[in-house]
């Protein structure tokens, strides 16, 4: 009897220790989790608090948001105003920069340094204000046009970049032709069909736009490029772009494309145009292969619906912009 009842001490003892040990386990973890709460609750205090501050300063800044901002650009002076830097959508640098979110002190004539070529930067602010880059389309100063790339580039203008883009700056001809011939073409049937070419490129480049033959008086084209299966070149796997453009007798016959195109090595690409006018001129002995500017073009072997080939038809010359490592 007296073994049972130390047994039940000894069991109750050791019950009581288990217990002990998991009270405090509990304790502690209650004093932790309090912890946790208390620095959690100080975080969302300081959230809200600059949440606070920010509203503040973004209700100042669109309150004063038609208020003039004076720019000193590398030495040029601009003024403008807060919503006109505004304009450019995210990640622009101005958009950030006046956003209400970063603290801004003029220098002491109250202007915000910005240390950059001020030469460019009326193209840059008129595209702020407007959201087009205004530049003759024949204009030639392709220097100038590299450089306010690169400053469209740097405050993060990316919708000015792809406008700049669009003109043909580094454009490569890619000459396939080696004869146009202006007298034996054919009539264009009231049922018009495409002409089409295959190519591939050994180095990544841009398409910028299509030589054409032309015909003997004024014509239409509707142009089409687009990637093909490398199994099957009837199959479109993506349509890359389009233009559709009217041309004269006097014109030349130089069909850009509304932005360039990326043409990529290991890839396939269709180049097909439906032209409607009169009598076709057509390039004849055309080579398979033609290497520009470093870029081999190759054209595969293809019969297009208009019965042209790729050593036969229209297209005589392609205009590229190779892309160098450090572009």
């Amino acid at each position: 009897m007296e073994g049972n009842l130390d047994a039940s001490v000894n069991d109750f003892n050791e019950g009581l220790v288990t217990f002990k040990s998991n009270l405090d386990s509990v304790l502690a973890n209650i004093i932790e989790e309090r912890e946790t709460l208390r620095q959690e609750r100080e975080q969302l205090e300081r959230t809200r608090q600059e949440f606070e501050e920010e509203q503040f300063r973004v209700a100042q800044l669109t309150a004063n948001a038609s208020e003039q901002v004076t720019l000193n650009v590398g030495g040029s002076k601009y003024t403008t105003t807060a919503t006109t830097l505004r304009n450019a959508p995210a990640p622009s640098l101005f958009n950030a920069m006046f956003s209400g979110r970063h603290v801004l002190t003029p220098d002491e004539n109250g202007c915000y340094f910005v240390d950059r070529d001020g030469r460019h930067f009326h193209d840059i602010l008129n595209f702020l204000r407007d959201g087009t880059f205004s530049y003759p389309e024949d204009g030639a100063d392709f220097k100038y046009l590299l450089e306010l790339r690169a400053e469209a580039e740097y405050y993060c203008l990316s919708s000015l970049v792809e406008q700049i883009d669009r003109f043909p700056f580094g454009l490569t001809r890619v000459q396939r032709a080696v004869s146009l011939n202006s007298e034996e073409g054919w009539v264009y049937e009231e049922r018009a069909l495409s002409d089409e070419v295959v190519i591939s490129v050994s180095a990544p480049c841009q398409l910028m736009g299509l030589g054409l033959c032309g015909t003997v008086g004024a014509f239409t084209v509707d142009a089409e490029v687009a990637q093909v299966d490398p199994h099957d070149f009837s199959w479109d796997e993506r349509r890359l772009g389009a233009v559709s453009q009217s041309f004269s007798k006097a014109d030349s016959h130089r069909l850009l494309l509304p932005k360039p195109i990326a043409l990529h090595p290991g890839a396939f690409y269709m180049i097909s145009a439906i032209i409607k006018g009169s009598q076709s001129s057509c390039c004849e002995e055309c080579l398979s292969t033609v290497v520009a500017s470093g870029v081999c073009v190759t054209f595969h072997p293809w019969e297009s619906p208009n019965g042209t080939t790729e050593s036969r038809g229209q297209f005589p010359e392609l205009y590229i912009r190779v892309l160098h490592p450090q572009s």
